[in-house]
């Protein structure tokens, strides 16, 4: 009997747990399928996220993006060639021994200021070359002397002569009395002749003792040049900008010594590839010039080489520079511009030009709104790029932000700038 009322209490046991767990289950859908109403505004959540969506609309409509404005100017474009060149004097003059030799003295330094035709610059072998003038000096007192003793030579001949003229005279006047031999006469015909080719021989010798006399005062002349020769002067105004050479060293002939540069005339040479070379006019092309810190500003191109180089197939243009400053000297590296041709027209900062449909385009803005203005470009100068047609100058366009704006895009200027 026990046994049967503990089963039927457990029955029951389950029975309720199962109804309880039906309830809790039905409450809990129902709960889940009802309406959110947020606890702040009191409304339901689907309420709510339609406001949410609202403000986002209204806020997209009411964005506008930063810009900073530049407006165009009308300037000056240059049709240029950038290119490195360097500077050295235009005339220099490298200072060769004319006699070859020991290099007895030095007589200037480097960075010394000399004259033409009076600075001393070195000399060479003097002792050697000063008894050369000594030697040739005294061959032509032996050649003055030998004149001298020739003429005496002809004076006594043509005595010989006279004397063996008279004595053949003399004889046919025996002859025709019958006095002498005939063969007496012979023989002093025989001697007058003689006489006679001794009297022509005298003569060549004194021709030829001449002429050994001019000889020697050639080679006088000449020891004389070679000695004021090797005493070398400056050939120009200047300074010495290399000592080749020191005392005691052999000075061959066409070895420089010293190297000369006048540096109150320099020039710029820079070497420009073949394409250029119609485009520059010796006299009317202009070349701009920066050595260092130093604006030379624009010079005229002095000179363009004839021909174009076959291998490296560049010409070689120079530009003169008149009384330089200090800071510029032969050996500076020059930042030099070609400048070719010049026109004037509007200009926008580069970074302004945009590309849109594969044209070149610039944003302007009235009211807060872009619009997009078609242009066309050409040269460029200082970062701004040159507008042939599409734009007016003063015009602002947008300059800052313009990556990120169309047209009808609503902006914001948050900066002018000021060209």
């Amino acid at each position: 009997m026990k046994i049967r009322r503990l089963k039927s209490f457990q029955l029951e046991l389950v029975s309720a747990s199962i109804l309880v767990i039906v309830v809790v289950g039905g409450l809990a859908l129902t709960i889940a399928a009802a309406p959110r109403v947020d606890s702040d505004t009191g409304l339901t959540e689907e309420a709510s996220s339609r406001t949410r969506t609202s403000d986002a609309e209204q806020l997209d409509t009411t964005k506008q993006t930063p810009v900073v404005l530049t407006p165009s100017k009308e300037m000056e474009f240059e049709e240029s060639l950038a290119i490195s060149g360097s500077i050295q004097a235009k005339h220099f003059a490298l200072v060769s021994a004319r006699i070859p030799g020991t290099l007895d003295a030095v007589f200037v330094d480097e960075g010394d200021t000399i004259k033409a035709g009076e600075t001393k610059l070195f000399q060479t072998d003097s002792l050697k070359l000063s008894k050369a003038v000594a030697i040739a000096r005294q061959d032509l007192t032996v050649a003055e002397c030998a004149v001298q003793e020739k003429n005496a030579m002809l004076e006594k001949s043509l005595a010989v002569k006279s004397q063996a003229n008279n004595d053949l005279k003399r004889f046919r006047d025996l002859l025709r009395n019958n006095a002498t031999a005939i063969q007496e006469v012979e023989k002093a015909e025989s001697h007058y002749k003689q006489c006679e080719a001794d009297v022509k021989h005298t003569g060549a010798l004194i021709d030829l003792a001449n002429a050994q006399l001019e000889q020697a005062k050639l080679n006088v002349t000449i020891a004389e040049k070679d000695m004021d020769d090797s005493l070398v002067v400056s050939p120009i105004c200047g300074q010495v900008s290399k000592r080749l050479c020191e005392p005691g060293e052999m000075a061959a002939a066409g070895t420089p010594v010293l190297k000369i540069e006048d540096l109150s005339l320099l020039e710029v040479s820079v070497y420009l590839p073949s394409e250029f070379y119609s485009r520059v006019v010796p006299g009317e092309t202009e070349m701009r010039v920066h050595v260092g810190d130093t604006d030379l500003g624009l010079r005229p191109v002095s000179y363009k080489s004839p021909t174009v180089d076959n291998k490296l197939r560049t010409f070689k243009v120079e530009g003169l520079i008149e009384s330089p400053p200090p800071s510029v000297v032969p050996g500076c590296l020059a930042d030099v511009t070609i400048v070719s041709n010049r026109r004037t027209g509007v200009g926008v900062p580069i970074g302004s030009i945009q590309t849109r449909g594969n044209r070149a385009v610039v944003f302007t803005v009235q009211n807060n709104q872009v619009s997009q203005v078609n242009v066309e470009t050409g040269w460029q100068a200082n970062g701004l790029m040159e507008i042939v047609s599409g734009l007016a100058a003063g015009t602002p366009v947008v300059s800052m932000g313009q990556t990120f704006v169309e047209a009808g895009s609503r902006v914001s200027v948050v900066q002018e700038q000021a060209q």
